[in-house]
């Protein structure tokens, strides 16, 4: 019996939603779900989405995997969106969205820029917490860091990738496959992260 799995984005960051439905209602559903949100969560928007064989078993199989990240018995859950997306393309099964995506060069484009975002760190490129960054594309744009790999935005703490895409979707210019590694568009100091020096 095939259906679809997918994740949704919330105006939480950190959390996701991961679902499924039927074949002929991800439409519908879809649109239920970004007018009327989720458990008291608003502003849910579709991110991905596979149509797979076996999708009990393997929404189960999700569900069980990530256990400890979920919020209650509902279908939120406080998780890297890139890490469930990998894990999906991982399966044998038609990507519905994004269309038109790649399903090997997906997987390999989110497992790279997984490994980047994993391996930057902001003290190892001697940036101290409470220092500012820039986003390159609009200077106006500044966050603060506050960790290893975090920084503060709008009040609230982000790592890199997932701020990287908020902006760019806040100023819908998000591109197709919504992967961002967050230190290619930012700088400090007139330099861009990803080209900065480690200092150790």
């Amino acid at each position: 019996m095939k259906g679809i799995i997918y994740i949704m984005t919330t105006t939480v960051s950190g959390l996701i939603k991961i679902g499924k439905t039927g074949v002929n209602n991800f439409q519908e559903r879809m649109r239920f779900l970004e007018a009327n949100g989720y458990y008291n969560i608003s502003g849910l928007k579709r991110f991905f989405a596979i149509e797979l064989k076996d999708y009990d078993n393997k929404e189960n199989l999700l569900k069980e995997i990530f256990n400890k990240h979920r919020v209650g018995d509902s279908e939120l859950f406080a998780l890297d969106y890139d890490l469930v997306r990998q894990l999906l393309l991982s399966f044998d099964g038609k990507v519905i969205y994004p269309k038109d995506i790649n399903k090997e060069k997906e997987f390999d484009k989110v497992s790279k820029s997984r490994e980047q975002g994993v391996r930057f760190s902001f003290y190892k490129k001697g940036i101290k917490n409470g220092e500012k960054i820039v986003f390159i594309i609009d200077k106006e744009i500044t966050a603060k860091v506050v960790g290893e790999r975090e920084v503060e935005y709008d009040e609230q703490i982000w790592k890199l990738s997932p701020l990287t895409y908020k902006i760019y979707e806040q100023k819908g210019k998000l591109t197709k496959s919504g992967a961002y590694q967050g230190a290619a568009h930012w700088q400090y100091k007139g330099e861009r992260l990803r080209d900065l020096p480690d200092i150790n």
